[in-house]
């Protein structure tokens, strides 16, 4: 009969709890501040609630935390002031205590002081946010689950379950890369906890010592659905111990509990060793969103809800201060009344504001392009002097050139360090900076979201996705996080981070392996997407992608990597401007419009077709993405010629081309011989029998045949 031997793991599960002693031992000032706080927020979520909630004037929403202040009172108690945060959807404690914290001034004394201006306007401006207003954080495009503020290091609140998780860790493994002396601390509830990308995220910062902490604020209820019922352990924070983290748990309730076991782990994290898990116990006691009380839909008890209320720190704390004289009953009284100015203040300065300006809309949707300016834009026919150049080497020496002039830009991904890439597309660049070329596990999502974090912190990352159709496990991070958070947070971050990916449409690897990720991308504004077709364009688009401060998807393809073409002899830090697309101008009989390895494809045809007398205008687009693409080019071109062929590898109907011919008929119509003809894949999964694939995609050959038809067709014979 087989043996079974217990597993002996370290002890890293703790229950954290203050003796008296150690409350005897609190500083007074910074116990009186704490309760300040907790009446501020209580009343700040008390007055939203009524006053606008109730009203209808909160457009969306609301998630109160009322129950649960002491958590965000102690936590930001804990943090240094450049200390960063992620929140969650139900955030406005943590945004509130993080900004009262980092404005306060150390001689504050709330017994005895006038309340800081600085407060009411923290109060007010939060407010606003909520309302929709342009004086909000986020200039009213956020709204109460998408507050920022970039100065007091408020990364964001997250309307997206863990969606925050990542972009925390990202902000600390920033830290730890450009040896500064900050943490990151990551806001969620047990909720998230179930969230895959949260064990992505602990494995990674336990293996890198990334100095960030994991709080988790159980309060209990995942809207309506009990932890009991969704969390398969007794305590929540035993998900850490399997990545190794030590993990604590301490009352919520507590706001001095919770102040002390922070700085424990602030500590331990900042010193250098790695992620601390804190779970705190609290409660909520309005149901999941809005006034509703806790038991109006059933799933919680009257009873329940009392026992909570006992344990209210708004109570509970205010009385062990009076208690231990740290505060007299008068002096309660001015703190209590202090809150009310506050949000009084701050309820009058929303009152009397005008509605947004809709007209700005869409401002702050890229950066100005300030950062590209002074790059030195060329082309091919300006160089004299060029040299065969083979596309894969470009992309390594490319980001080689870059990474030695700018400490900030890291490359992340599966097999990118000690192997080069899995396609050596980042091959020789390990050995050179062994910490800034990291070998990251399998969890696209994961790193995908500390990429996040890192680029709104200062760093650059360069994110490989080994394949196109693997950003479908990173979804939320590239769709949901990287592409809508310049634009939601009110143009506060800059992201200057790049996504390179390789195609492989045409070699085999199945319908899971050739994505064409262009259409995918261009749904989600916020991202700029390119795709160079040649060596020359490798080296150009990936120098101004790695200087850009927007998101940038750098699109390969597997064909393309053994091609060669010429490049200059001694220039390799020449540029390409985003939004210029490449003519190779033959004739007017017809345009053709493409990219990637498909302009590839198209040069060839166009070549063979002059020697037909058919001549082609070939327009490699380069940038794909809808505001950038070189509309004025295809539209000089489309007029002349009165014919336009769109050509790409991808599905018909799961390509670019629908969108492109969607603009141009409307804008060109009076000058078209005809409606805009489309040549793509068939709307099937990509198969890997030979046969059927090179049947279920576009070749050159189908390129001629079609562009005869249309010659045809159009007399220009």
């Amino acid at each position: 009969m087989a043996r079974v031997n217990k597993i002996k793991i370290d002890n890293l599960l703790f229950d954290y709890m203050l003796e008296e002693k150690d409350r005897k031992e609190e500083n007074p000032l910074v116990s009186a501040q704490m309760l300040q706080y907790i009446f501020f927020i209580r009343e700040f979520e008390a007055r939203v609630l009524d006053a606008y909630g109730e009203k209808g004037l909160v457009h969306g929403p609301l998630h109160s935390s009322i129950g649960e202040e002491a958590v965000a009172v102690g936590v930001s108690a804990a943090l240094d002031r450049m200390d960063t945060v992620t929140s969650t959807h139900r955030g406005h404690h943590h945004f509130l205590a993080k900004a009262y914290f980092y404005h306060m001034l150390d001689s504050y004394d709330p017994r005895s002081d006038d309340t800081p201006e600085i407060f009411k306007e923290i109060s007010a401006r939060t407010i606003a946010e909520i309302l929709g207003l342009e004086a909000g954080y986020s200039g009213g495009r956020g709204g109460s689950m998408h507050m920022a503020d970039k100065e007091t290091g408020v990364l964001g609140t997250n309307a997206i379950v863990g969606g925050g998780i990542p972009i925390a860790c990202g902000a600390a493994f920033s830290e730890k890369l450009l040896n500064r002396d900050g943490i990151s601390l990551a806001y969620f509830g047990e909720g998230a906890s179930n969230q895959g990308v949260l064990f992505e995220t602990m494995n990674m910062c336990a293996l890198w010592n990334v100095p960030v902490i994991f709080l988790l604020e159980n309060n209990g209820y995942a809207v309506a659905t009990s932890a009991e019922r969704s969390v398969s352990v007794e305590h929540v924070c035993q998900k850490a111990v399997s990545a190794g983290i030590p993990a604590y748990k301490v009352d919520g309730m507590d706001p001095v509990a919770v102040r002390s076991c922070l700085e424990m782990a602030r500590e331990h994290a900042v010193s250098g060793k790695g992620p601390v898990f804190v779970e705190c116990d609290t409660y909520r006691y309005k149901h999941q969103a809005g006034n509703s009380d806790g038991t109006a839909f059933g799933y919680r008890t009257k009873e329940e809800i009392a026992e909570w209320k006992s344990r209210d720190p708004y109570d509970t704390f205010a009385k062990q201060l009076i208690d231990s004289k740290v505060v007299t009953v008068e002096q309660l009284e001015k703190m209590k009344d202090a809150a009310v100015d506050i949000i009084d203040y701050a309820c009058r300065f929303v009152d009397n504001l005008p509605g947004p300006d809709v007209s700005k809309i869409t401002t702050g949707l890229h950066s100005s392009g300030k950062e590209l300016a002074s790059l030195d834009y060329r082309e091919l026919d300006s160089f004299t002097d060029t040299k065969p150049g083979r596309y894969v080497d470009c992309i390594s020496s490319t980001l080689r050139r870059r990474m030695d002039e700018d400490e900030t830009i890291y490359v992340i991904g599966e097999e990118v360090g000690r192997l080069g890439g899995a396609f050596s597309a980042t091959k020789g660049l390990y050995k050179q900076y062994p910490k800034r070329v990291i070998d990251a596990p399998i969890s696209e999502g994961g790193f995908c979201g500390m990429a996040l974090g890192a680029a709104i912190s200062g760093s650059r990352p360069v994110v490989e996705i080994m394949y196109p159709d693997f950003a479908l496990v990173a979804a939320d991070q590239l769709f949901n996080q990287i592409a809508k958070i310049r634009h939601m947070y009110g143009n506060q971050f800059d992201v200057p981070l790049v996504v390179r990916t390789r195609a492989a449409i045409g070699n085999g690897y199945g319908a899971q392996h050739c994505l064409e990720p262009a259409s995918l991308y261009a749904l989600y504004p916020g991202w700029r997407i390119v795709a160079p077709s040649n060596p020359y364009d490798v080296i150009g688009l990936l120098n101004t992608s790695l200087r850009s401060n927007d998101p940038v998807l750098f699109i390969e393809h597997a064909d393309l990597y053994k091609h060669r073409g010429e490049i200059p002899v001694d220039d390799p830090d020449y540029a390409i401007p985003f939004g210029k697309a490449k003519v190779y101008e033959y004739g007017t009989d017809i345009v053709i419009v493409s990219y990637s390895f498909m302009a590839a494809e198209c040069k060839k045809a166009v070549d063979e077709l002059r020697e037909m007398g058919i001549n082609c205008t070939l327009i490699d687009l380069r940038t794909l993405d809808y505001k950038h693409l070189d509309w004025e080019t295809v539209s000089h071109h489309l007029k002349k010629s009165g014919i336009l062929l769109i050509c790409e590898l991808a599905p018909k109907h799961a390509s670019l081309g629908g969108m492109i011919a969607d603009r141009l008929h409307r804008e060109c119509f009076d000058y078209l011989d005809g409606p805009i003809e489309r040549l793509a894949g068939e709307d099937i999964p990509v198969p890997v029998s030979k046969d059927m694939e090179a049947a279920a995609i576009i070749h050159k050959d189908d390129i001629v045949r079609k562009v005869k038809e249309l010659f045809v067709a159009y007399k220009r014979i």
